[in-house]
């Protein structure tokens, strides 16, 4: 076998790099979980040398960072295309909720980067403040707006701020192993997002 440093000039060479290194962090996390994530499996999986990785990326909390941003604006992509389409606010708000839950389900390791369940996530950090964030909040409080349920009287933004926490409550009961059969995660997840929709009068049903 050729020495890693040999196989990144040779087998690596001419590929797009961060896109590779991306999916490639994708695979490994979806395999070993975050713990196992290491620049040195990363330079193994796409045949590139370990200083190559550092060159575009410099540490863990930078491949973070990337993830972060990437995975919002892919969550934003998804829930606006569920909900293409549909005129009723309430059949919209609850298409933007499905789609929150099944983006969480198919994409585990952007998910726990976005919403701190990395081990690179500090205690005391924040939601994310990035326009893609602001957006996947702004598509719930919208449809809330034009719902304009009687029982809402937080307003639309706080609103949609409590349907988020109310969902990833849920979802990341599943995803850390407090209910980890997933038929028994949904049916949480429509339980406690339609009983709160329902409270407000703004449930689809």
């Amino acid at each position: 076998m050729l020495p890693l440093t040999l196989r990144g000039r040779r087998m690596g060479e001419g590929r797009p790099l961060r896109p590779a290194i991306l999916q490639a962090v994708r695979e490994i996390v979806g395999q070993e979980g975050w713990h196992g994530l290491t620049m040195r499996k990363i330079a193994e999986r796409i045949c590139y040398s370990a200083p190559m990785i550092y060159e575009v990326f410099e540490s863990k909390e930078a491949l973070y960072s990337e993830l972060l941003d990437e995975g919002f604006q892919l969550l934003y992509r998804h829930m606006s295309a569920s909900a293409a389409g549909l005129a009723d606010p309430k059949r919209r708000l609850w298409a933007l909720l499905q789609a929150f839950r099944a983006f969480a389900w198919e994409n585990p390791a952007y998910y726990q980067v976005m919403f701190g369940m990395a081990p690179m996530n500090r205690p005391g950090d924040r939601y994310p403040q990035g326009e893609y964030a602001a957006a996947c909040l702004g598509l719930l409080g919208d449809a809330l707006l034009q719902s304009a349920p009687p029982g809402l009287t937080l307003g639309p933004l706080k609103g949609a701020r409590a349907l988020t926490a109310a969902a990833h409550g849920v979802i990341s009961g599943h995803l850390t192993g407090l209910t980890p059969d997933r038929r028994e995660a949904d049916e949480l997840y429509e339980h406690v997002l339609r009983g709160l929709l329902a409270g407000w009068g703004a449930g689809d049903r």
